[in-house]
């Protein structure tokens, strides 16, 4: 193993190698990367970069011919050609199926719907406390231009005390259900 190059161990034998500077060819087979090896990949690379600065030749590329455009002349043989009809009949294909008609089909009529419970007095007045003091808020800022005064304070304080009559009487269970000797969980 020689300290220059480190890990030609693991380096594959050429046998009609170049050796010299030159491209004379020597005694000494050079070592090539295995194939697929993280050698080989790095000793790619490193070629790619040392040509990232040579000029190109764009009027002699080095690729592919089936790469190139295709002139207008050659898209002649592209364009779709008509295919020929079948004599006779036509054969049904997905669009001709036709659903058998279901008698009880489009004869549901949903049962009505229970009551709405009656709301007390206090709840009405708080939702109409929660929903009123921004639409009064709004409605002062779009017509007098600012929110300020007696109308700002009768928006804000009647939105906080709603929201907070609403938060208290939340139930947190039915009256008609029994309670529930677990709390709720259930393993």
């Amino acid at each position: 193993m020689s300290g220059a190059t480190g890990g030609d161990d693991e380096l594959p034998t050429d046998g009609a190698a170049v050796g010299g500077a030159k491209g004379e060819p020597s005694g000494e087979p050079v070592r090539r990367p295995a194939a697929g090896s993280q050698a080989e990949q790095d000793a790619i690379f490193a070629a790619l970069v040392a040509q990232f600065d040579d000029p190109v030749d764009l009027n002699d590329p080095e690729w592919p011919e089936i790469e190139n455009l295709r002139s207008k002349n050659d898209l002649v043989d592209l364009t779709p050609q008509p295919r020929p009809r079948p004599a006779g009949p036509p054969t049904p294909g997905p669009r001709d199926y036709q659903a058998a008609e279901d008698p009880d089909e489009g004869h549901f009529v949903p049962p009505e719907p229970p009551p709405l419970p009656p709301a007390d007095t206090t709840a009405k007045f708080a939702w109409l406390a929660v929903l009123g003091g921004p639409a009064l808020l709004l409605f002062d800022a779009l017509f007098w231009r600012e929110v300020s005064g007696w109308p700002a304070w009768v928006g804000v304080s009647a939105f906080l005390g709603g929201f907070v009559t609403l938060v208290v009487r939340m139930k947190d269970h039915d009256e008609d259900e029994p309670p529930d000797p677990n709390g709720g969980a259930v393993v």
